[in-house]
């Protein structure tokens, strides 16, 4: 297995993206942000397939690694 220092070396690693705006566009409603609204981290209790669907996107293009949302 490749080691990240090793893939470091020989290719571009992009290590952001729109976890926010890929969330949002699932359109979750208050009842998922369990009453708090905007809140992007409760989605990851309340709504895991929307955070999954987000990570198997970034897979679907060819990610190697993905990490759920961390904005608090």
């Amino acid at each position: 297995m490749t080691t990240f220092r090793e893939l470091l070396g020989r290719r571009l690693i992009v290590a952001d993206g729109a976890m926010g705006t890929m969330l949002q566009d699932h359109e979750p409603t208050l009842d998922d942000f369990d009453g708090h609204e905007g809140c992007n981290e409760v989605l990851n209790v309340t709504r895991p397939d929307i955070v999954r669907g987000v990570h198997d996107a970034y897979f679907a293009v060819g990610v190697d690694c993905v990490e759920t949302n961390t904005f608090g």
